[in-house]
């Protein structure tokens, strides 16, 4: 049996039966006429291939790095090319993510797996599959309890690795506690040089924030803005500049690519297993080693909660090393006194 609606043609089975038949018919027709018909759509295929293409196209517009470098795609792109997204399976995912664990830490295990999950929450905002449709995907468990932070040696170091363009970022980052995506969408008119402060627009929590600005990154921002000025008047500035971007790649524009820089500095710097990451972490450790308390570390950071800030409140070794020389430096030692006490008591 056939029915027609907006030019298209829909079949149904009735059976052999005429009676049958004509009242199914009917019940389409009515249904027609109230605007109660709905025909499911079909869907082109879509490749993960092309969903994933689209995906980083969205995050280039956004000015957002969300993989380090090209060898994650492509890692994305040999387990998955090729495939119908709807045919992406749990097991196939969990058998990816064992197979990366074996090399890598959970962390970037965890962060492939996140890009995965935004590829293909991709397709159900575009309403190219249901949300049914998604699999399950779990990532792998994550020790947060250390955190990488820089020495003083270390600081020096990589500052002196560093090219100048790329010196100013890495002062600021370990002076503020800003996050990359944070540094790297910085406009000039969100700092206050009045106040000495920045204002975050749109933090990872959701919500807006002011840091207070540091003498050195006053100092290296006030460089970098009489420094921009110049360009401007002699009209070498980029587009980017222009349009009020603090942090550019060297040849202006954004920077689309931090680790193909960072990598190398490391090297040469003689730092291991440091990420641009752990500047912000360094921002909160030496907060906490010069004994600023949870609360204000947290609100300066902008956790939501204060379960985030715990993982700052240890100190370095040497620190601790300090504190507990303390016991035998000269002055009064109120333990002593109360032990005399509690011996003429008796």
């Amino acid at each position: 049996m056939r029915v027609y609606h907006d030019g298209r043609e829909y079949r149904r089975k009735a059976g052999r039966s005429k009676a049958l038949a004509r009242k199914v018919y009917e019940k389409l027709r009515t249904e027609i006429n109230e605007g109660r018909f709905f025909p499911k759509q079909h869907r082109r295929a879509v490749l993960f291939d092309d969903l994933l293409a689209e995906y980083r196209e969205i995050k280039r517009r956004e000015h957002k790095a969300v993989m380090a470098s090209e060898a994650g795609y492509q890692r994305l792109l040999e387990q998955f090319g090729g495939s119908r997204i709807e045919k992406v399976s749990a097991a196939e995912i969990d058998q990816w993510r064992d197979t990366m664990s074996e090399t890598m830490s959970p962390a970037t295990v965890n962060l492939h797996l996140t890009i995965l999950r935004a590829t293909l929450r991709l397709a159900v905002r575009n309403r190219r599959i249901e949300a049914s449709a998604l699999p399950p995907i779990t990532p792998l468990k994550v020790n947060n309890v250390h955190v990488r932070y820089l020495t003083d040696d270390e600081e020096r170091r990589l500052l002196e690795a560093a090219p100048e363009w790329l010196k100013p970022l890495i002062k600021v980052a370990i002076h503020t506690g800003m996050r990359r995506g944070e540094l790297l969408r910085l406009r000039w008119d969100e700092v206050d040089f009045v106040s000495g402060t920045i204002f975050v627009r749109t933090s990872k929590s959701g919500e807006g924030r002011r840091i207070p600005l540091s003498p050195t990154a006053h100092r290296t921002l006030s460089t970098l803005r009489d420094a921009r000025r110049e360009r401007m008047r002699a009209r070498v500035v980029a587009q980017s500049e222009a349009a009020g971007t603090v942090f550019t790649a060297p040849e202006g524009g954004f920077m689309l690519n931090l680790g193909r820089a960072w990598y190398p500095v490391l090297t040469r710097a003689g730092v291991e297993g440091l990420r641009f990451h752990d500047l912000r972490h360094t921002f909160a450790s030496r907060l906490a080693m010069r004994g600023v308390d949870l609360y204000r570390v947290q609100i300066l950071m902008g956790h939501k909660t204060q379960a985030m800030t715990l993982r700052y409140a240890h100190l370095s070794p040497d620190h601790l090393r300090a504190a507990v020389a303390m016991l035998d430096a000269p002055g009064p030692k109120p333990w002593a006194a109360a032990a005399l006490a509690s011996n003429d008591g008796e």
